[in-house]
């Protein structure tokens, strides 16, 4: 079995429990098919990690929220730049509000894979195909700075 060849953009988006009103970001082209069909396969890879992060000496997981693996694709890093100010790594905070588009192209939403993060904020994509790819999630957490 040969190393993964992956390229792994993690992106943690940090999100509080409130609702907010959404802000809208508009992706002028849509994705090419050829750009996403290589992920729609099976590989050898294991996508695995936790997400995480300290604020006001606590820890926060994604412990029972979604972490989501997104394929390489130009159409995907226009829209981790338009939540996260660039397509390589970001937080995004709750008093942002949640980035939402005008539509989803279907074709990209139909090449994410989604899995549940455990208790520990750990998640695990198995047979994931060699390419580039960005993981997402959230973490619910309250801070109060005094």
């Amino acid at each position: 079995m040969k190393p993964a060849a992956l390229f792994l953009g993690s992106i943690l988006a940090v999100t509080g429990c409130a609702q907010f009103a959404p802000q809208e970001a508009a992706l002028s082209t849509p994705i090419a098919p050829s750009e996403v069909d290589w992920a729609r396969g099976s590989g050898a890879n294991t996508v695995s990690g936790i997400a995480l992060i300290k604020a006001g000496g606590t820890t926060h997981t994604c412990a029972g929220q979604s972490a989501i693996l997104i394929p390489d694709s130009a159409y995907a890093r226009a829209r981790m730049t338009a939540i996260f100010g660039n397509a390589t790594k970001g937080m995004r905070a709750a008093s942002l509000g949640a980035a939402k588009f005008e539509r989803d192209d279907p074709l990209y939403v139909s090449t994410l894979r989604t899995v549940r993060c455990d208790a520990m904020g750990s998640f695990s994509f198995p047979r994931v195909p060699d390419g580039g790819w960005y993981v997402t999630s959230r973490s619910c957490a309250r801070v109060l700075i005094m």
